[in-house]
């Protein structure tokens, strides 16, 4: 990838706040009224490569956000992170929190394709976390 919007397009006027491993700012094209991004100040493309000290600040910094929000009359928040090669080009990892309001038909509309999975595999290797 030649281009990171995250990188190279972000402006110290959008940023909203920062920690020393994340900045937000607003969606710029948001679901709901408030919709954040978490993005990672570093150019990393999956959530596995963030180091244990960004992990906890990320956390830290959702649970700081979703309160905050919460404070705004929101129902509650819908975190959300893409990975990888489902992520938009010219993006890098990054957190969405999406104000939500009861009844608001956030998932009314979501219709994937299914795809197979070895569910039995996955479980057994789940099972290795606990």
């Amino acid at each position: 990838m030649n281009h990171c919007i995250f990188c190279q397009d972000i402006t110290d006027q959008q940023v909203l706040t920062q920690t020393e491993f994340f900045k937000v700012v607003y969606d710029i094209d948001p679901i709901q009224m408030g919709h954040l991004l978490i993005i990672s100040n570093h150019h990393y493309m999956n959530i596995s490569e963030l180091p244990k000290n960004a992990l906890v600040d990320l956390v830290m910094l959702e649970q700081q956000l979703t309160a905050l929000l919460e404070s705004h009359c929101a129902y509650g928040v819908t975190i959300v992170s893409n990975n990888g090669r489902v992520m938009d080009d010219g993006t890098h990892f990054h957190v969405h929190l999406i104000p939500r309001y009861q009844n608001d038909g956030f998932w009314d509309h979501v219709v994937v394709e299914e795809w197979p999975m070895d569910l039995n595999h996955l479980t057994e290797e789940l099972k290795l976390y606990g």
